[in-house]
């Protein structure tokens, strides 16, 4: 599988059967800077918010999952968690999907816009993880210390931090460097290949590049 960031908390992920799954497409006006012309199989929206739910930018017909429970989409079981956009049970900023599926036999999970940390059944509804997206920018979402505790309850073999501050996004978050520090990181990449047979070291975390975001704001470049 080859995990490709295409911006703010939107990434394409590549099966080896060819299958693509998009996650979180964002609206160019809103992020501040274009969504690719990309085709996918399956898009996965966490919630209504115009930076996260542009599936119509997405070509190829798409089956579209959506909210919490169970979906299934060409063969991939997605499980949907609910949580919340915010501290106040989402009364602020809403509601948000956590999403949990298993692609090549690598167990993912896309955070989307959690406002606070999980809680202890929605761990346990998650399970493990070997591939974590979670969003470290802050001020909309948890920011490095949430993201830290985070990290602490899912154990993931890698995670890639995304809703952060880039130089080309169109309103303030904080950077990453503060999640950065003091963890084991690889990167900047383009991409992100894993295979189940072979995964690495437990506990690191990757940055991936996105030419289309700019320079992450106090990232390790």
């Amino acid at each position: 599988m080859i995990a490709t960031w295409l911006g703010h908390s939107c990434f394409c992920l590549v099966a080896e059967s060819g299958v693509v799954v998009i996650l979180d497409p964002f609206l160019g006006e809103e992020v501040g800077y274009p969504f690719p012309r990309i085709r996918s199989d399956i898009v996965a929206v966490s919630h209504e918010h115009p930076d996260h739910n542009n599936v119509a930018g997405v070509s190829g017909h798409p089956q579209v999952i959506r909210g919490p429970g169970i979906h299934e989409a060409l063969g991939i079981r997605f499980l949907g968690v609910k949580s919340s956009h915010d501290e106040s049970c989402g009364s602020e900023r809403g509601q948000n999907t956590i999403f949990c599926f298993t692609l090549d036999a690598i167990r993912i999970c896309h955070l989307g816009d959690i406002g606070e940390p999980l809680r202890p059944t929605q761990v346990d509804a998650i399970g493990p993880v070997d591939l974590l997206f979670l969003p470290v920018g802050g001020r909309y979402t948890i920011d490095a210390v949430g993201a830290g505790e985070v990290m602490r309850q899912l154990h993931p073999i890698v995670a890639v931090p995304m809703h952060y501050q880039t130089a080309n996004l169109g309103f303030e978050l904080d950077g990453v460097y503060e999640f950065l520090r003091g963890r084991k990181v690889r990167g900047p990449m383009k991409f992100l290949q894993m295979e189940s047979d072979d995964l690495p070291e437990n506990g690191w975390v990757a940055l991936l590049s996105c030419p289309a975001a700019g320079v992450a704001d106090g990232s390790i470049d």
